[in-house]
Parts: C-alpha cells; sequence; structure tokens
C-alpha cells in the first residue's frame, strides 16, 4: 500500500482557463466501495492505495491535480504537526484581596506644659 498527496492546483491556471478555482472529484475504491473526495482550490488529501485510480490520473494528465508519493515517516510528521494540541487551561488569577486598614490607635499622652510666667524686663 503507498501513500499519495494529491493536491488540487486549479488555482494556479491562467485566470483564463475555464478550471481556474474549480473543484476536484478524487474518485476511489475503498473496501469495494466507491468513494469521492472532493478537493477545493489549494486543499490537499492523503490516499492509502495499492494503486492511483485511473481518474486520478485523468485529472493529472489534464494538470488539474498534482501527485507526490509520501514515505510513511514522512506521513507520521504531516500526522503529528496536524494533531492540534489541546489548549493549556490559564492559570488561576489570584484576587487582589482588599485588606482593611489596620487602625493604629496610638496614645498621645498630653504632657501638661507648665507656664511659667516671662520675666522679660522691660527697657527703656
Amino acid at each position: 500500500m503507498n501513500t499519495y498527496k494529491i493536491t488540487n492546483v486549479t488555482n494556479l491556471v491562467g485566470k483564463r482557463d475555464p478550471k481556474f478555482n474549480s473543484v476536484v472529484n478524487v474518485e476511489y475504491i475503498d473496501n469495494r466501495t466507491r468513494k469521492v473526495k472532493v478537493l477545493k482550490p489549494s486543499e490537499s488529501v492523503f490516499l492509502t492505495v495499492q494503486s492511483l485510480p485511473l481518474s486520478v490520473h485523468r485529472l493529472r494528465i489534464k494538470k488539474l491535480v498534482d501527485i507526490v508519493e509520501i514515505s510513511p515517516a514522512e506521513l507520521q510528521k504531516t500526522m503529528d504537526v496536524a494533531k492540534p494540541k489541546a489548549p493549556q487551561k490559564p492559570k488561576a488569577v489570584k484576587k487582589a484581596v482588599v485588606k482593611e486598614p489596620v487602625v493604629v490607635e496610638e496614645t498621645i499622652e498630653e504632657e501638661s506644659v507648665e507656664k511659667k510666667p516671662t520675666t522679660k524686663k522691660k527697657t527703656a
């Protein structure tokens, strides 16, 4: 079984071409059932089959698809990159606890200030 990467390249043909940005149907047989993959412009699909079906060869000859044979190691790398990683949960944000201001009762002892009579001499 070989793995092929089939890419729709209709976005690269000339703008005046009637097949410009067209959707391509890739037909293949899997376990005795006929399956069809729909490829939008510049979209790729990996297909693991014994040999490429005739419909894919027709598309390749019309230069509507690009076909590359992929080794198992390259396929594994591609699959590892394509797997979405679970988003990390945001760390719990500590809420600022508003503490009541601490009231320190200061006792100021008023010292009794004795008033001394001033003994200034008046000079004339």
